[in-house]
């Protein structure tokens, strides 16, 4: 395995993700690396702006932070809404509805803190009814877990503080989590927000190669799982990682190189022949913004490729901007 020479940049994870579920969108990805948030960005969670590395000890300081302000705009507001009450029920109704909107924020703060701690303690009480999980080192096939079963049985998750990189492969890439032990197991986990959960080719590849960054980046460590996480139910796919499948997502990572590397020679990468622009981010039309809404890549704006998309509108899409075409996204099936 050779470095990608010529190539403005190292190879991010992530770009090779997306060119194992489309060569175009590999190559999109790779050209708009530093200009948009990661696939491993924080997962938004219903109520919870976000559950801070999905830490039992980080949920609980959380708790204990936010309660005291909960209990106080709880008390001021139904301290308050009595006082409106009375008011109401015994002098002016005007001067109670106004009361009554003067106190709208802290109800609203006291209202929203309440769903927090509520979150909050709906993870607790998963973590307490959790049974550990260890993975054994003989498996050879994903094995469906729990997240707070592998928290319970002492794999401890923590935010990697920067980004890995293997200069001598020019790969670049930082994990959403990892989860260690104290007897140096580094398991990378991906953070899986779309539906129907379950592991494809992208996901292993990407879970191989953060295996091998965190090998290079950490020596001595042992790197044999990769954790492919769905935020909301906190079911896990644990899949085993070897020494093929390292290999294998490098020499993949060779054929990716070759590609950008003819696509900087402007031989464009063909017509994905499966379907995989029905749902892809980069084939979404969005509505023709003339200084606004053209697609970026680092070495600049290029210029929109346009259609007429729903009511008349001009839409355009990163794909079809960068490859000059339609990219048949599920959008065309409704558009007028």
């Amino acid at each position: 395995m050779t470095g990608h020479s010529g190539l403005p940049s190292p190879i991010d994870v992530t770009s090779l993700g997306s060119y194992v579920f489309c060569k175009r969108a590999g190559v999109i990805a790779y050209k708009q690396q530093g200009l948009r948030l990661s696939d491993e960005e924080e997962p938004r969670i219903p109520n919870l702006s976000y559950l801070p590395y999905f830490s039992i000890e980080e949920l609980r300081v959380q708790f204990e932070d936010k309660l005291p302000a909960f209990l106080r705009y709880a008390a001021a507001s139904l301290g308050g809404l009595f006082i409106v009450w009375l008011i109401a029920r015994f002098g002016s109704v005007s001067l109670s509805f106004l009361i009554l909107i003067a106190m709208l924020p802290a109800v609203w703060k006291a209202w929203t803190d309440g769903l927090t701690l509520l979150s909050i303690l709906v993870e607790l009480a998963r973590y307490k009814r959790a049974s550990p999980a260890v993975l054994s080192p003989q498996a050879t096939e994903p094995v469906e877990v729990m997240w707070y079963d592998l928290v319970k049985a002492g794999y401890q998750p923590n935010k990697p503080r920067g980004r890995f990189e293997d200069q001598e492969l020019e790969l670049t890439g930082q994990p959403w989590r990892i989860l260690q032990t104290t007897d140096g197991v580094r398991i990378p986990v991906l953070n899986y927000n779309g539906e129907n959960f379950k592991v494809r080719d992208s996901h292993v590849m990407r879970l191989s190669l953060y295996s091998h960054l965190c090998k290079i980046c950490m020596p001595g460590s042992k790197s044999d799982w990769g954790i492919l996480l769905d935020v909301e139910s906190k079911r896990c796919f644990a899949i085993p990682i070897n020494e093929q499948l390292r290999l294998s997502a490098t020499l993949e990572l060779d054929v990716f190189s070759q590609v950008l590397a003819d696509d900087r020679e402007l031989k464009k990468c063909s017509i994905p022949v499966s379907s995989p622009c029905l749902n892809c981010r980069f084939g979404k039309p969005r509505h023709f913004v003339p200084g606004d809404s053209e697609t970026m890549l680092f070495a600049g704006a290029i210029g929109a490729f346009t259609q007429a998309g729903r009511g008349g509108h001009l839409v355009h899409s990163d794909c079809g901007d960068e490859f000059e075409w339609l990219p048949p996204h599920r959008y065309w099936q409704s558009a007028q």
